[in-house]
């Protein structure tokens, strides 16, 4: 149930916020190893910007681009990572009552081990739809598209050109992602969710501490996640060899050098805005659907 809970409460959320990763990939891709005095033309430069551009060129539709592909990635993802989270957090396993020091860093580490388990679960989908969101009709500035045409033919395409390998691309970016997003997030929503409960106002209302408490957890985990979050659609993203190797990085190492090198920090933080825009309302939306719906499953599912 607690597994259940968590993939049907991100599923919520991210109806509201695909989006806002559609400008985030697109962003990210933009000007891919080229420096930024080098980049004469912007087609995705600024929110406003971008949103004229994916309706030019895409229409409306374009905006819930990759939505389906997005659902599945939400529900695997955020099904296993709250699901681990809240299991360790009824097995007392977060905390310690001897060490109550000790109670932060806990926190952190069974938010990594959610991310972890989470990230093998849904690289699959974050691959796809990131191809998906990727894709545009109109002039692009990005060095390749995959033109599937739809969810499923993108699974299809991928595993005829590169087996199981090609939907596990940039595995270990999106490991290191979700390791460092997910320990972010959840031991700083823990841990503010505590200290906002200490107020008489928060205690009568689960939604407004859950709404508290993601917002300061949104805010670190899009400082924290954003490099790791571009070189994943880098990685993801790019084009493939006959055989199914990636032709322009080898790992994550070589894609963290390759965008240093070329774009500098600045290449680090492309999508910035947008990123902030999904993670910090999707943070607040996820969690507080969670909350809401482990409050209804404790007061009906018992009876």
């Amino acid at each position: 149930m607690e597994f259940l809970l968590g993939g049907a409460s991100s599923m919520c959320a991210v109806l509201f916020t695909n989006p806002f990763d559609v400008l985030k990939t697109r962003q990210q891709l933009e000007g891919e190893l080229i420096a930024k005095q080098n980049l004469k033309e912007r087609a995705y430069k600024g929110i406003r910007q971008s949103v004229i551009t994916v309706v030019r060129t895409d229409g409306l539709r374009g905006l819930q681009k990759g939505l389906p592909a997005a659902l599945l990635y939400q529900f695997s993802m955020n099904g296993v990572r709250l699901g681990t989270y809240q299991t360790a957090e009824n097995l007392g396993w977060t905390k310690s009552a001897q060490h109550p020091s000790l109670t932060p860093l806990l926190s952190l580490f069974w938010g990594g081990c959610a991310g972890l388990a989470s990230a093998t679960a849904s690289c699959p989908f974050y691959v796809v739809k990131t191809q998906l969101q990727a894709v545009t009709s109109g002039s692009y500035t990005a060095r390749f598209q995959h033109h599937h045409s739809g969810t499923l033919s993108a699974f299809v395409n991928i595993y005829r050109q590169s087996g199981i390998r090609g939907l596990f691309r940039g595995y270990t970016a999106t490991l290191a992602r979700l390791v460092v997003g997910s320990s972010a997030q959840m031991s700083s929503f823990s841990a503010c969710k505590e200290f906002f409960l200490r107020y008489e106002v928060f205690q009568q209302s689960i939604v407004l501490t859950a709404l508290a408490s993601s917002t300061v957890a949104g805010f670190l985990t899009s400082v924290l996640m954003s490099p790791c979050d571009v070189v994943t659609t880098r990685m993801t993203n790019q084009a493939v060899s006959a055989n199914g190797k990636g032709l322009l990085y080898t790992n994550i190492f070589d894609c963290f050098l390759k965008i240093y090198r070329s774009e500098g920090i600045h290449g680090y933080y492309k999508g910035f805005v947008p990123m902030y825009l999904r993670v910090a309302p999707h943070t607040m939306l996820n969690l507080t659907f969670w909350e809401f719906f482990k409050g209804l499953h404790e007061r009906y599912g018992k009876h």
